[in-house]
């Protein structure tokens, strides 16, 4: 099985490590800062619960999710959100922000951590703030740069990302979910060192065996329990082409399989998309569903068989031109065969016969991609080398290597 990003995972860095006493140091804990909800990063949770495998005490702040929902994340892993950051106003978020860093200081003096993760501008900000002298890891699950003439449409977002580009240096550890986004930075930033690459992957020993059919049988039509399933769970907007998805799929006339998506909104494109779904002649083969519970979510994955990642490559955007798909190994924890667009971060599944990949992101070239990938999966063998590629490199467990690493490091006696 060709691991073809392996070359890339010796990171260059020697880290000035902080080694701190039993005595002043609880060495069971961990704090997690997102401002995003889990629910919507999934890696957050991926590497709470390897980290929990590995004996640590997890603790995650966050904000509130979209959906709100019980999640069973088992023991010793504690989420808590400090309040509705989505749909609040600039001055009500400011100050849920400042409600989060009280928050964050509280349990840093509290809970005493061996280590904080941030995980975006704004929690590495915060990280940061409260710290003092307790070894601050970022993990740049979000990047972006500060670009001035698009300041004044979101200033505090681009102050934060210039104040977090600023003082990326007093990180303790430095990591990017892509070989591509590790490479950015550290020019962006003027690095002496090579941020670690830790992929956007699963936590293996998290992934429950069953497949949740009772739940995934109250969310389908009857019709679709015995077709192959095309499933995408991301976000439903132009530049992740769930429009062109939807056309494809009436484009293949495939009567044998059916297409499912989540996160449709009340707006013009995702109203656009339910008008064609309606009309065309797969209507009854379609399934549009609004943001769903995270159990819901995985019932689908669980019992679907092509995920679809299908994001734009964008150059003038730093996100979509260094894409680093969250839905990757979502879909390939469950062992599904994913459809995308030819790109540097997806070609290496398409090398290791996981994936078919659109030449372009119109609804032809993504017709032939999903009738290829129909085949694919109607082949015996292809979960297989998904559980094999899983379970040898594409999962938390090995991706987060460099930060177990480093955990260790930092409790060692001089």
């Amino acid at each position: 099985m060709q691991n073809p990003f392996l070359g890339f995972m010796n990171n260059t860095r020697k880290f000035d490590c902080v080694y701190l006493s039993p005595e002043t140091m609880n060495k069971k804990n961990i704090l997690l800062l997102t401002l995003v909800h889990p629910d919507f990063l999934p890696p957050v949770y991926a590497i709470a619960q390897v980290l929990r495998d590995l004996e640590y005490n997890i603790h995650i702040l966050t904000f509130d999710s979209f959906v709100p929902s019980e999640s069973d994340l088992g023991s010793n892993i504690t989420l808590e959100t400090i309040g509705n950051h989505h749909s609040a106003d600039t001055f009500q978020r400011m100050k849920l922000r400042n409600k989060f860093t009280k928050r964050a200081r509280k349990l840093c003096s509290e809970n005493q951590p061996l280590a904080i993760i941030s995980f975006c501008p704004f929690s590495f900000i915060c990280g940061l703030s409260v710290k003092k002298e307790i070894p601050l890891l970022y993990i740049a699950l979000e990047i972006a740069d500060f670009v001035l003439s698009v300041f004044l449409k979101s200033p505090l977002s681009n102050y934060r990302n210039l104040q977090a580009l600023n003082n990326i240096k007093k990180a303790d550890l430095v990591a990017t979910p892509s070989i591509q986004r590790s490479a950015w930075l550290a020019g962006r930033c003027h690095l002496p060192f090579m941020p670690y690459t830790i992929l956007n992957t699963a936590c293996l020993r998290s992934v429950k065996e069953e497949n949740n059919i009772e739940v995934f049988k109250e969310l389908v039509p009857a019709g679709f329990l015995n077709k192959k399933i095309l499933l995408y769970t991301g976000a439903v907007n132009p530049d992740q082409c769930t429009l062109e998805l939807v056309q494809a799929f009436d484009m293949a006339n495939d009567e044998q399989s059916v297409l499912i998506i989540t996160g449709i909104k009340d707006n013009a494109y995702c109203n656009a998309i339910t008008a064609f779904a309606a009309k065309s002649a797969s209507a009854g083969r379609i399934k549009l569903f609004p943001y769903l519970t995270r159990a819901q979510m995985l019932s689908l994955q669980a019992n679907a068989h092509i995920g679809v990642c299908l994001a734009r490559e964008d150059q003038s955007n730093i996100k979509s031109k260094m894409m680093a798909p969250n839905k990757a190994g979502e879909y390939l924890s469950k062992n599904l065969y994913l459809l995308g667009v030819s790109s540097e971060y997806m070609r290496p599944f398409e090398t290791n016969q996981i994936a078919t990949l659109a030449e372009a992101v119109t609804p032809a070239a993504i017709c032939e991609a999903i009738k290829t990938a129909l085949a694919a999966v109607n082949n015996p063998g292809y979960k297989t080398r998904i559980k094999q590629y899983v379970q040898d490199y594409f999962c938390m467990e090995y991706q987060l290597k460099p930060v177990i690493s480093f955990l260790k490091d930092i409790t060692k006696d001089h």
